[in-house]
């Protein structure tokens, strides 16, 4: 990089647009040859970070060039400057693909990555990116940001979450906080509630002296589903609020509020509180998002005891053909039928939820429409695959694990030591004034009994 540049290259480094823009344009009305090529180059970079907004002026900035230097259009860099804009513009792949020039010059590559993403080819853009690419550095930092993107885009939350980690530590001001709440967004969407806390906090360090209020309300809401992910409803529901507070004052209502407060309220034990908020999300959501708060919704019925509401709400949630979680919804809808008494619908939504691969969920009731009907031995066959299919420590599984004991019980202590191990194995997560945690000690204690005593609970 030629030395006149480095001014332009700070410039642009440190967010100062205006002054990098007016350094270039002045170079390249005055240059000639390589200096206003360069010149050239660098204002068409400068524009493109603009993305769509940036267009035009990119254009021009590349034509300008051209007459300057004549040639400079054989380059590697203006030509991947070039894809990227036809990539943008949405030229086929073909096409940009013959405009993309072999070359292993750094900045090129950088260009040709970013053509790669708005084509659509993320893991392309990703074996370009995941080379190490010496490049300046308001460059450097933008190229692990799209790292970033390209694994948000193919899913992988927690390399999306590095991704963008390593971009804050090169960027500054709010292109630093930028990154880093991305980074928290993707470690929350993987389940890292702790790091997420920790880059939310990082990111607190650089806020400007007056927070917009859409970004005040994105990290809060952030803050919440990190607490959430930590057991910690009440710091969610404080978070929460505040995210509410910063949509009164001007950022965009969003759905995802009032679902995250609803979600508060109900791991406070509060679903009469919560039906109100997501409520709320329900007006707010749109297709799936709309059929999730609706879920939602419904289960909070389902703990008030509003069975009728619950049923309600499921009908429509189990009408959208396009949602992420059918078999759950059958499953929860199952339930509410049996708890009516309805035990042939009840039947056919559980069969219709194992259908759908929510196989915990159908097996409990059918085990619990079987052992009503005092068919203990198909009681069990469908406790067993519930404990099974559930994941450990889910409501799902504790609920398994207790009937399954509970009907082994009431075949004569069959196989006490499998009552002794699923007694040991679920009586952890109960507390100690829960009724099946005494019941569930008896039936433990018996079985040791007839064991000979020689097991202690770990």
């Amino acid at each position: 990089m030629m030395v006149p540049m480095q001014p332009v290259l700070e410039a642009l480094h440190s967010g100062d647009y205006d002054t990098a823009f007016e350094l270039l344009v002045r170079t390249l009305a005055v240059g000639q040859g390589e200096a206003a090529g360069e010149a050239a180059l660098l204002l068409a970079e400068a524009y493109s970070l603009y993305g769509e907004g940036g267009v035009e002026g990119a254009h021009r900035a590349l034509e300008e060039g051209l007459a300057s230097l004549p040639g400079l259009d054989t380059r590697p860099r203006y030509r991947s400057i070039l894809g990227e804009l036809r990539a943008l513009e949405g030229a086929p792949e073909e096409e940009v693909r013959a405009i993309l020039p072999s070359t292993t010059d750094p900045q090129s590559l950088y260009h040709q990555a970013q053509a790669l993403m708005y084509l659509g080819l993320p893991e392309e853009a990703l074996g370009i990116l995941n080379q190490p690419l010496e490049l300046p550095a308001f460059l450097a930092w933008r190229a692990q940001t799209l790292r970033g993107k390209a694994y948000e885009r193919l899913g992988k939350t927690q390399e999306a979450a590095q991704a963008y980690r390593a971009a804050a530590e090169g960027a500054l001001g709010l292109e630093r906080y930028w990154n880093l709440v991305d980074a928290a967004a993707m470690f929350v969407e993987g389940g890292y509630g702790a790091e997420a806390l920790e880059a939310l906090e990082l990111a607190q360090e650089t806020l400007p002296e007056l927070e917009d209020p859409e970004d005040a309300a994105t990290r809060y809401y952030l803050i919440a589903r990190a607490q959430l992910l930590l057991g910690n409803p009440s710091l969610a529901l404080e978070a929460i609020q505040n995210s509410l507070k910063a949509e009164r004052e001007g950022a965009e209502p969003a759905h995802g509020t009032p679902l995250v407060q609803g979600q508060a309220l109900m791991q406070l034990g509060h679903p009469r509180e919560a039906i109100a908020a997501f409520r709320e999300a329900v007006r707010r959501g749109e297709d799936s998002d709309k059929s999730y708060a609706l879920h939602e919704l419904s289960v909070a019925h389902l703990e008030s005891g509003e069975l009728a509401e619950a049923e309600a709400v499921l009908r429509e949630v189990v009408r959208d053909p396009e949602y992420g979680y059918l078999g759950e919804a059958w499953g929860d809808l199952a339930e509410v039928l049996y708890q009516l008494g309805r035990y042939d619908e009840a039947r056919r939504a559980a069969q219709e939820a194992i259908s759908q691969n929510a196989l915990s969920a159908g097996h409990l009731i059918l085990g619990n429409l079987a052992y009503d009907l005092l068919h203990l031995e198909e009681a069990l066959e469908h406790y067993t695959l519930a404990a099974e299919k559930a994941p450990e420590g889910s409501r799902d599984w504790v609920t398994a694990q207790q009937m399954a004991i509970d009907t082994l019980a009431q075949l004569g202590f069959r196989r006490p030591e499998e009552i002794v191990a699923r007694a040991e194995a679920v009586l952890p997560y109960l507390p100690p004034n829960d009724e099946w945690f005494q019941t569930l000690n008896r039936y433990l204690e018996r079985a040791r009994s007839l064991m000979g005593g020689n097991r202690t609970l770990n």
